[in-house]
Formats: C-alpha cells, sequence, structure tokens
C-alpha cells in the first residue's frame, strides 16, 4: 500500500515549502506498479524524473488535519507503460477523461505552512523508511505538477 507524508526542505527551488511524498511498491497494487513504470516516461532533469502536467498530475485536498493526494493521469500515458487504462475506473475531478491511478492520505498538522507545487513519488520496498529513499543518491523520484484548473481544460 502506497505511504503518503509530507516533508519541507525536499524542493530545491522553495526548501520551506511543505513537499507532499508518495512512496509506492513496485511489487504493489496496479497503481503503485502503474507510477512506478511511470518514471520510464518521464523526462530527466534535474535529479529527478519529470511527468508532463499533460500526461499526469496531483491533486491534493486538505481538509482540517487530513491531505489526501490522488494521481490522475490520461489513459494514453498509461498504455505507454503497459498499464490498462481499465483498471482504473475512478475519474479525476478536475478531468474526467484522466483516471485516477492511486490515492492516499495522511494526518498532518493543521498549522502546516505553504506546499510547494510539486509532489514527489519514491519507489520503495514495503517497510523502507522515508529517510533511506531521499538518502539514496540513484534513486531519483518522479515529479508531478499540481493538476489543471477547470477552466484550462476548456477548448
Amino acid at each position: 500500500m502506497a505511504r503518503l507524508y509530507v516533508r519541507a526542505g525536499l524542493d530545491p527551488s522553495d526548501p520551506d515549502a511543505q513537499v507532499a511524498v508518495l512512496v509506492v511498491d513496485p511489487e504493489g497494487t496496479p497503481g503503485e506498479r502503474a507510477l512506478d513504470r511511470l518514471g520510464s516516461y518521464c523526462y530527466e532533469g534535474d535529479g529527478a524524473f519529470f511527468l508532463l502536467p499533460t500526461d499526469g498530475w496531483a491533486e491534493r485536498t486538505r481538509v482540517g488535519d487530513r491531505l489526501a493526494v490522488s494521481i490522475a493521469v490520461y489513459p494514453y500515458a498509461l498504455e505507454q507503460v503497459e498499464a490498462d487504462p481499465a483498471d482504473f475506473p475512478v475519474r479525476s475531478a478536475v478531468d474526467p477523461d484522466a483516471a485516477v491511478v492511486l490515492s492516499a492520505e495522511v494526518t498532518v498538522p493543521v498549522r502546516l505552512g505553504r506546499f510547494s507545487e510539486a509532489t514527489a513519488v519514491f519507489t520503495g520496498a514495503p517497510g523502507t523508511p522515508l529517510d533511506v529513499l531521499l538518502a539514496a543518491e540513484d534513486d531519483w523520484p518522479m515529479v508531478l505538477a499540481d493538476g489543471p484548473v477547470a477552466d484550462e481544460l476548456v477548448n
């Protein structure tokens, strides 16, 4: 099962911002496996793999002390990494053409501070501490931007 964390100091362009960090198991659920494989579909740069916002994004919702993160991906991007879009019947709240491949939530302090516009996804075996994943120089995260706003989706 995917694990969700919130950490400051991970966004080099804004070190004080909080970053939502998902850890997925490459042998886990269909969503975790799809996210793991999407890393090969991303472009690389600055020590991370970046999923283009035209292919997928992170949708964050915060209510009180609960933060929920859902990863939405368009079917064509899933097909590029041999993930079956039919395995993901839940649709994005922002764009119903995109499938929600994974959702996770975590309890956070009510006064947490501002969030980075990026969500990081690391791949790790169950039980691997986040600090171990963050310290591994060879294991780059996949970075997803926030989801598009509804006005951007109007043609």
